[in-house]
């Protein structure tokens, strides 16, 4: 975290009335949490009983089920740390830093994500410090995993400098840490996620540009 970032830490407050505020919150990968992922990206996310099987093992890890909360409406699972973990299409997709602007006439009046149970957020934080959490859940997982097969900045115009994905294929499966539009803001923010999907062993790896459609929900 950034001098500038930590200076301005602020859990749940949006400033004052008609400011636009921008923020960075993070629920951080421990190393505890990386290698239980690790361990759900060695089981089959397709194919007959995909569903029971994966929902056992995270009930194992003592996550949590059934969670309804109003930033994880959709979500199966929420972990001992507070990510919220969701399914798509057969693949498990866990948020874990979130870039926002909170203000009177946006999607976000109030700093929602830094009220949630175990995420902090950083009034006055930016994309350096969003970076720095993503460049951080990447490494996690070159010392569990050794190098990724992949790790690109694909460019775009927005936002600027690019969005970073790296992945590794692991017993059957594809593990992919990455970036995209945050959906509850309705893209006005950006999201930083892990996520795990099914790769034939014959299958190639997905290209850079395929990765930003593999992290959709």
């Amino acid at each position: 975290m950034s001098e500038r970032g930590a200076a301005y830490q602020d859990v749940g407050g949006s400033g004052e009335a008609g400011d636009v505020a921008e923020y960075v919150a993070v629920c951080p990968l421990t190393p505890r949490l990386a290698a239980d992922i690790v361990h759900l990206a060695g089981l089959r996310w397709d194919g007959d009983g995909w569903w029971e099987a994966t929902g056992e093992a995270m009930r194992a890890l003592g996550w949590r089920d059934d969670v309804e909360t109003e930033l994880a409406f959709m979500a199966r699972f929420v972990t001992g740390q507070g990510q919220h973990v969701y399914e798509g299409d057969a693949r498990f997709l866990m948020p874990f830093c979130e870039q926002y602007h909170v203000g009177e006439d946006l999607a976000f009046t109030e700093d929602q994500w830094g009220s949630l149970p175990g995420w902090t957020s950083f009034r006055g934080a930016g994309r350096e410090d969003f970076n720095a959490h993503l460049g951080a859940a990447i490494d996690q997982f070159t010392q569990l995993l050794g190098p990724p097969e992949l790790d690109v900045v694909v460019e775009t115009p927005d936002p600027s400098g690019g969005r970073r994905y790296a992945g590794w294929r692991y017993a059957g499966n594809a593990l992919v840490v990455g970036q995209g539009p945050e959906p509850l803001s309705f893209f006005g923010g950006e999201e930083a996620r892990v996520c795990i999907g099914p790769l034939d062993v014959d299958e190639r790896f997905p290209s850079a540009v395929e990765l930003g459609a593999f992290l959709q929900f």
